[in-house]
């Protein structure tokens, strides 16, 4: 489903995540580890041919640009169902405005890279979007999900904070449309990826050190908000802030 232009829609990410700065955020989003991480997990290195690349929930295409420096002779499309931060993408990479919870009609792809997307869409919906990106691969296509995971035990306490991160948020998450996020245990990904067909063929884990003034950098709070974020983190119990 590709969207109309001139309007952002919500119920995936806030109608404002246009103005989200991505290049002033937390490192996660810049660091050459993370990124060498993700170019392995893609498996373009050793692709014979040029691939077709999907970006998806790509936002200013950090992912697309950080594969295409390694692998320039691919095709990249960024897909995201913002406008605004589609726009900010420089030429090179292919932009596709859609809904990934629909992907028919998008080019079908060798691969397909979804990066802290996943939790953004609330839990009744993410089965149906890991459906979409089975049905837009082709036979022996490579998914690769680069996504946060709630420690065992800790699945309430860590989806209360960053929902309360959006809902308090700038430009805050309206709730009751666009629902709540939701990060699931490292099993339960396992199990919703599985769950569309997909085989898992090999993992790696990455520890981002995050600062909630690193979200205020990167446009997702301000100030006040930061306060009242450090006020709920000084509260809750150590084995949660460990």
């Amino acid at each position: 489903m590709v969207m109309p232009q001139g309007k952002e829609r919500g119920g995936i990410m806030p109608a404002a995540y246009a103005a989200r700065d991505f290049d002033a955020g937390p490192k996660t989003y810049s660091d050459q580890g993370f990124m060498d991480m993700i170019y392995r997990a893609t498996g373009l290195a050793d692709f014979q041919g040029q691939a077709v690349v999907l970006d998806l929930m790509s936002g200013p295409a950090k992912v697309s640009l950080g594969l295409k420096e390694r692998s320039p002779h691919h095709r990249y499309i960024a897909l995201d169902a913002s406008e605004g931060q589609l726009l900010k993408i420089p030429d090179g990479i292919e932009t596709l405005r859609a809904d990934v919870r629909d992907l028919s009609g998008v080019p079908q792809a060798d691969v397909a890279v979804v990066r802290y997307g996943l939790k953004d869409i609330p839990a009744d919906q993410q089965a149906g979007v890991l459906d979409e990106i089975y049905k837009a691969l082709k036979p022996g296509g490579v998914l690769a999900v680069i996504e946060m995971a709630s420690p065992d035990g800790m699945k309430a306490r860590t989806n209360k904070q960053h929902s309360l991160k959006q809902e308090l948020g700038i430009f805050p998450r309206d709730v009751a449309t666009e629902g709540r996020c939701n990060i699931p245990t490292e099993d339960g990904l396992f199990d919703l990826i599985e769950n569309a067909g997909f085989q898992v063929q090999s993992r790696e884990d990455y520890v981002s050190q995050v600062a909630t003034t690193d979200w205020v950098k990167g446009r997702q709070i301000g100030e006040a908000q930061r306060a009242q974020m450090d006020a709920l983190l000084a509260s809750e119990p150590m084995y949660f802030k460990q």
